[in-house]
């Protein structure tokens, strides 16, 4: 395996404590006191049971059951054939309703969705060639429904079960990839995997012993997965999945720094999740409802293990937490007309916002499964404690993907905001990415990125599909800037365009030959007090451009040419600038009115900026529900589901000037229109946000 050395270097390090642990003393500190100083009610104030799971699960069960053929495949109404891992999922998650005697009616159905999910698997006949998938959702079916089938039923599924040869069964296998390419598909097969061993339908654990070194370096020091990319959903579902195989009794050389890592990764995420209780932001497949329900499994799962290990304090946070992610989708998982896969209101056939492998039939029967789960995980006595989210007053860095992430708390308005500092580009922009309060639509101001799409972004960025044109460059809430030349630069362009796998590592765990960052970013003058959370985000210009000659790349012989050509290589390079600014200074105060940020920005000293401005997008509508913006002088408001946004610019600058331009911007979430913020002879902004 290449690089063997620097991963048990890099292992050696993940082994050490995190700078997470400061933070996560802090907040256990606060939350103490705030137990002392408040009453339950005027924290606990939704109302989330464990057994909304199951609801949740049979609703989609039931759903999907008019769609199943005769063989006992899922169709998807919308594309007419059974896709990916939809099956087996429908089985998972009636086997654990059957079990906890709901759908009786229905068990026929799921029985013969078993039947089929285990000749497909057994066979190597999986859709879309998803096997990788499917193994930990039938073993768990197998084991639910031992007590409701015959004898002989049950050794038909084993004997499909049993026939599974890793190698050739799974996609994510080095008969395809190299072992170190291999990425989150295959923590669902190492899963599945352990689940066969312990069930004696199978004699080996080798092939965990294969893979899982590749998946540990794809680690970070806070505990998180870095699929390729950095998508926070994959982060999130990979953790879930290796969670499973200690569940499941894995113990090889590996799993006390698997556990250790899990358990870190399991607390940093809570310092990530919104005070809307939804999860992190960035890459694809995000701002699905599964996200939410994932995150709940894994809080559910730590939860339990918390109070079986006599912890009872972040049992009831890890309780709460998952409350608080589930309740967060409640109003897409409730439409009156049809439940919604992702954060919108669009029609479900035209597929805003999907990526072109998401299905409806997947990725609904995928999250009811994922819900089934949650229950069967949940331990049902235990209470909730207020969690990171409801506490807030922190400011998380994490560098290894880019994001920054602070909530404010109860006092200060219950406002969070997210950032991301060297986005993906064809996902994401860079620069001020979310804006939520809680209790407000989270799209009213911002909750992810508005991305382009132009030629240079790869194709297999596996950008989201829209039904109207992306704009040419991404639009964040951040800053531009108009050099000596007459042309404007956003912040949010500047991000990562390069397919980055993790696939070689160095000894301090960052990518070999990694893509050149334009930012680097410091978080700066953080002061919190009663009444007000300060803190500066200062992106400056990363002075190494990058560039360096390798030797191979040296074809022209003699003395000193590797120098030579060194030296000519410095001439022609751009100085250390990004378009003439050099630095670029955020400064933010958060109060229980909301939100000041004042922009400054320097020019570098061989330019000029002769303008600056900031963008802000603005909400149109949802797809089903249209706002209502309204601009007055210096002041934008946007009018939205009984809430209001609103954007005053607070420079004083008589050259300042507000315009707002037509063209809609699709995300995820919606279409927006671009408000921009316009400053003449002034190197900065200060702008008012508050959400109502």
């Amino acid at each position: 395996m290449p690089d063997l050395q620097n991963y048990q270097t890099y292992f050696h390090l993940l082994s050490n404590e995190c700078e997470m642990e400061s933070i996560l003393q802090s907040f256990i500190e606060r939350q103490r006191a705030f137990l002392k100083d408040k009453e339950i009610g005027s924290w606990k104030d939704i109302n989330v049971v464990d057994e909304d799971y199951l609801v949740f699960a049979e609703d989609r069960v039931r759903q999907f059951a008019q769609f199943q053929n005769d063989q006992g495949a899922i169709i998807d109404p919308y594309d007419q054939n059974e896709r990916e891992y939809s099956t087996a999922s429908y089985v998972k998650a009636g086997s654990i309703l059957l079990k906890e005697e709901r759908c009786n009616d229905l068990k026929e159905s799921i029985f013969k969705a078993m039947d089929w999910s285990c000749y497909c698997l057994g066979t190597n006949k999986v859709p879309d060639d998803h096997s990788d998938f499917t193994t930990h959702m039938l073993m768990k079916a197998l084991r639910n429904l031992t007590s409701f089938a015959s004898e002989k039923q049950i050794e038909k599924w084993k004997s499909y079960l049993r026939n599974i040869e890793p190698e050739e069964t799974y996609t994510q296998v080095e008969r395809n990839y190299p072992v170190d390419q291999t990425r989150n598909w295959t923590t669902y097969a190492m899963h599945g995997e352990m689940m066969r061993y312990r069930d004696k339908l199978t004699d080996y654990t080798t092939f965990i012993e294969k893979y899982l070194p590749a998946q540990l370096k794809r680690f970070t020091s806070e505990g998180l997965y870095r699929d390729p990319n950095l998508p926070a959903a994959y982060d999130l579902a990979a953790r879930d999945q290796l969670n499973g195989l200690l569940e499941e009794g894995y113990n090889g050389i590996h799993a006390a720094l698997l556990n250790k890592l899990l358990r870190r990764g399991a607390k940093t995420m809570l310092l990530m999740q919104s005070s809307t209780g939804e999860v992190s932001f960035g890459g694809r497949s995000n701002q699905l409802i599964w996200n939410e329900l994932t995150f709940s499994h894994i809080c559910e799962s730590e939860a339990s293990m918390y109070q079986r290990f006599g912890n009872p304090e972040w049992a009831s946070i890890f309780k709460r937490a998952a409350h608080r992610a589930f309740n967060s989708i409640s109003r897409w998982i409730n439409e009156v007309e049809e439940f919604k896969l992702f954060k919108n209101s669009f029609p479900t056939e035209k597929r805003e916002g999907w990526e072109f492998y998401a299905f409806y039939s997947t990725y609904s029967l995928y999250a009811a499964q994922i819900a089934a789960s949650c229950y069967e995980a949940a331990n049902h006595q235990i209470e909730e404690a207020p969690a990171p989210c409801d506490i807030g007053g922190y400011i998380v860095s994490i560098p290894s993907f880019h994001r920054i992430f602070t909530t404010s708390g109860y006092e200060l308005g219950n406002y969070h905001l997210g950032f991301d500092t060297n986005a993906q580009m064809g996902h994401d922009a860079t620069g001020l990415v979310r804006f939520h309060k809680k209790n407000i639509p989270s799209e009213l101001a911002l909750s992810v990125g508005i991305p382009t799409k132009t030629l240079e972004i790869p194709w297999y960025f596996f950008s989201a599909r829209s039904q109207i044109p992306s704009p040419k460059y991404p639009v964040a809430i951040g800053p531009m800037w108009c050099d000596e030349h007459g042309t404007w630069h956003r912040l949010a362009n500047y991000g990562r365009r390069n397919h980055e796998i993790f696939h070689r590592i160095n000894e301090k765990g960052e990518p070999l030959n990694g893509e050149r960052q334009f930012w680097k970013t410091s978080v700066e003058d953080v002061v919190h007090t009663k009444d007000s959370l300060e803190f500066s985000i200062r992106y400056f210009v990363n002075s190494d451009d990058g560039r360096k000659i390798e030797r191979e790349e040296i074809t022209v012989s003699g003395a000193n040419m590797e120098e030579t050509q060194q030296r000519a290589l410095a001439d022609i390079l751009p100085r250390p600038e990004n378009d003439s600014c050099i630095e670029i200074k955020e400064t933010y105060c958060i109060r229980s009115e909301g939100v000041t940020i004042t922009w400054t920005l320097t020019p570098s000293k061989s330019g000029e900026l002769t303008a600056i401005g900031i963008t802000v997008p603005l909400l149109v509508t949802n797809g089903k529900v249209n706002s209502q913006i309204n601009q007055a002088a210096n002041r934008v408001s946007v009018s939205y589901l009984d809430h209001q946004y609103i954007v005053e610019d607070q420079s004083n600058n008589p050259f300042a000037e507000l315009r707002i331009y037509p063209g809609l911007m699709p995300n995820r979430n919606g279409y927006y229109r671009t408000a921009q913020f316009t400053s003449l002879n002034s190197d900065s902004i200060r702008l008012h946000f508050q959400l109502v």
